[in-house]
Formats: C-alpha cells, structure tokens, sequence
C-alpha cells in the first residue's frame, strides 16, 4: 500500500462544510480533486467530463471554476468512490457499512442558533431568481436544467418531526421547481396529508453540505417518525446548527452552502421531466409536485454542489451504500455468519443484490433472500454466495452460478410483488423477484484452485521491479 493510500484509509474526522470536507480531502489524498479552470457550459459539458473520466477508470471530485456566466464553482463526483464515503465517516473502506450502521443508531437533537454561513446572503422578494445558481441540464433527453443535490426538508404535517430526502428538481421559472416525490415515500405522505388538511407543505432544499450531513439527513432512513436533523447529528458526532431563514417555517442547517426556501403546492401539479435516472433510462413517470420559492439562501463564495446523475458511479454508490449497510445490518441480526453484502452497479445498484455467507446450513440460502425481498421492495434479484466468492465482483459471482447452482433446483421465483416503479419493465408497481441459491450442495465439493502466499508476493515484488525499470 502506497503512503497516500494509508492517508486516505486512515483520514482524521473532517469538520462541518462541505469545504471543510474537501480541504481534508486534498489534504490526505493529493490529486483526489480535479480543478477545471476553463470556461464550461451549463448544457451537458460537466455530465460529459464526468462520463469521460468514468469511462477511463478516473473518478477525481470535480472543481469547475468558471461555469456559464455565474458566479458560483461548481463542484461535481464528490461520491465518485467508496474511498471517499469512507473517508467522510473517518474509517477504512473495509469498516465502511459496519461504521454506516453504528452512526445511524446515534442521535443528537440540533442546536437552534441566531447566525451562520448560510445567512450571510439573503435573497427575498424579486430577488429570487433561480438563474443565478448554476443549475445544469446534464443529458439530451431532459426535459430541463436540473438540480441534482437538493435535500428537502418538511416537517410532519401532525407532529412537526422532520425528514430530509433527496429528489430531482427541474427549474420551471424563476421561482418554479417541478419534482417527483418518490411514491411510498415519507415526503409523499406529508404531502398528501398536508393535501388533506387543504395546507401546502413549507420546506426548505439544502445544496451543497457535508458528506455526514447528507448520509444522515438524505441517506439513511429510519422510521417515519424519527427526526432525521437527530439522525444527522448522530453521523456528524453532535448536534447540526441550525437557523430560521427570513420564511421561518422549517429550519436550515448553517453550515451548508446554498438554501432554497419554499412550499411544496399540494393542490396543483405539472409536467416534471423526463430526468435521467440510475436506471440508465430517460424516466418520465413523475408525482409532478410543483414547488415555490420565496427565498435564496447562501454563504459567501458558495459552492454548489451536482450529483452526476444517470447510471454514473456517483449516482448508483449513493444509491447502494447507503442500502448495503442496512441490508447487513438487518440480515445480521437473523443469520449472524452473513459476511458481505454488495449492490452491484450491473444491477443498478438498487435491483440486484448479492449476499456472501459463512457455512450456510441447508435452506439457509433461501431464508436469507427472502429476508433480504422483504427488506427492500426495489430488489428483483438476490443471489445468495459463499463466503470465499467476492461479492463486490460480478465475474465471481456469475463464476458461482455457474458452477454452485443448477436452475431447475437453485433457483424459486416470486411473481407479482411490489416492485420500484422507475424499473422500466414494471407492470403497474409489481415485479417479478428471483433468489438464486449459488453456495456449495454437496461434501465433499470440490476445491478451489490457489497460489500460495509467499509466491504472489514474490510476483508482486518482481512485477514492481520490471516497472521500475521500464
């Protein structure tokens, strides 16, 4: 291991912004951020950078200075690699989801405060224009200019307790955002119950905060009736700061860099999208909630921040991450010698799952893809592996299907369960859902071929001398 990845593995714990986050960043991992000072588009030009250092196996955080005719950087593939979701929690990437699920145990009331970053600029009134944020169109097959990174937050209709999640948001006019409210949602179900009660929704959309904020706030859900500003200060490791904005309905986080405030408009819809979304298609299906701004919130010289959408690797590791720890965590608690979980991106990271097993006692395989179906509604496919079968590369597990599994008796199909309703080939909300049973039948079986130890690190220590001399 080279010096700069035992920095990155062993980072000390950043602080409150996201620019604190990125300062550590390049700090521990020098060339980590990839800063652009060309001039860039709004349309599609960031996506396309970012698409291009995919595809050759790159994923830097991405700094573009100077970004149409705006004044704001904007900052891009934060979540490129599970290096750096580890590096936010403070841990090795082996310890990522064990760490994931211990944070989102803890939980710390946020502290109220009269001042703070994010009310240095206060824009009401005809202020308020969405055009001066650098909000891009990302694919050719958007209906619009996209923000990517919005976490919105409303307060429970009845009880006041708060959820944060993320969803996409189309600029419909100065002051017009379109979005889609994820059905079966938390957010959706205060909106149809504010509906009932003939109110609107005020919420507030935060852009550009740091990774902990968002892991707690976005990312992680629990129960409906858990504060997720609580759960926020959990991951952080104390209470979020938080502040009234000049509408003074729901409280905005001060730290964080850019803050929309508004009202979800429970009564009136439009069109909203297509968007791109992580299951590598243009989506048109849509809740078509209109949202309102009436005040733009930010800190001086703010960054704002862009989640690469489409099936991208930042895109599909915020999606997985955040399901693999608590996925372990829950098949844990039933089947203790489960040891790895992953959410392959060949799956979207949100419909196939893969779980590893230690010793799997006979039908045990099964037990742990149903409990794995009923964890999350979204998954079509869970194949159940042992444990010398790396779950997080596809070439091994299909390499265990075919040489663990026979279909006739390895393979038990459910029809007609509640599926996600962005998988293209839904049928009105229901879906198919498959578990594949790949771990060894019979003893004795036979054995994998290996190299002994000494010998590899005797070709890793020639192969690195040949390069030296090349």
């Amino acid at each position: 291991m080279t010096k700069a990845q035992k920095r990155t593995e062993s980072p000390k714990r950043p602080a409150h912004s996201l620019r604190d986050f990125l300062e550590t960043l390049e700090e521990s991992a020098p060339g980590s951020i990839l800063r652009i000072k060309e001039p860039v588009s709004l349309d599609y030009e960031m996506t396309a950078v970012a698409m291009e250092l995919e595809r050759r196996g790159q994923s830097p955080v991405l700094w573009f200075e100077r970004v149409g005719n705006g004044q704001f950087p904007v900052i891009a593939n934060v979540f490129g690699n599970r290096q750096r979701f580890a590096f936010a929690l403070g841990v090795p990437e082996s310890d990522l989801l064990n760490a994931w699920g211990r944070l989102g145990d803890k939980l710390y009331p946020p502290e109220r405060v009269s001042h703070g970053p994010i009310l240095e600029t206060v824009l009401t009134g005809a202020e308020v224009d969405l055009g001066k944020l650098p909000i891009p169109r990302h694919f050719a097959e958007d209906g619009g200019a996209y923000i990517t990174n919005g976490i919105v937050v409303a307060k429970d209709p009845d009880s006041g307790v708060r959820n944060a999640s993320f969803h996409r948001m189309e600029v419909k006019g100065p002051r017009l955002l379109g979005t889609s409210l994820h059905s079966r949602r938390h957010l959706w179900n205060y909106a149809r119950r504010a509906e009932a009660l003939g109110r609107d929704l005020p919420v507030i959309v935060m852009i550009g905060c740091h990774p902990l904020m968002m892991f707690g706030s976005g990312l992680w859900k629990g129960p409906i009736d858990t504060d997720e500003y609580d759960v926020a200060g959990g991951f952080m490791g104390e209470p979020l700061r938080v502040a009234l904005g000049p509408m003074g309905h729901v409280e905005i986080p001060v730290d964080c860099e850019i803050a929309l405030e508004g009202t979800i408009l429970t009564r009136e819809h439009a069109p909203e999208g297509p968007f791109a979304e992580f299951t590598g298609y243009a989506s048109e299906r849509s809740t078509q909630h209109i949202l309102k701004v009436d005040s733009i919130l930010h800190r001086k010289g703010a960054l704002f921040q862009d989640i690469v959408p489409g099936i991208s690797d930042e895109h599909t590791l915020l999606l997985g991450v955040p399901q693999e720890a608590r996925l372990l965590r829950a098949l844990r608690q039933h089947h203790p010698n489960v040891t790895a979980v992953a959410y392959p991106k060949s799956g979207t990271c949100r419909f196939h799952a893969y779980v590893a097993v230690r010793d799997a006692a006979e039908g045990q395989a099964r037990n742990i893809g149903a409990t794995t179906l009923g964890d999350d509604l979204s998954l079509k496919m869970v194949v159940v592996v042992d444990d010398d079968v790396d779950v997080r590369q596809d070439f091994d597990v299909l390499w265990a299907m075919a040489t663990r599994m026979q279909a006739d008796t390895d393979i038990d199909t459910l029809r007609n369960a509640m599926g996600a309703v962005l998988d293209p080939s839904n049928r009105q909300g229901t879906t198919a859902k498959i578990i594949v049973d790949a771990t060894r039948k019979t003893t004795p079986f036979p054995r994998r071929h290996t190299i002994p130890k000494d010998a590899a690190a005797r070709a890793e220590a020639l192969l690195a001398g040949l390069k030296r001399q090349g």
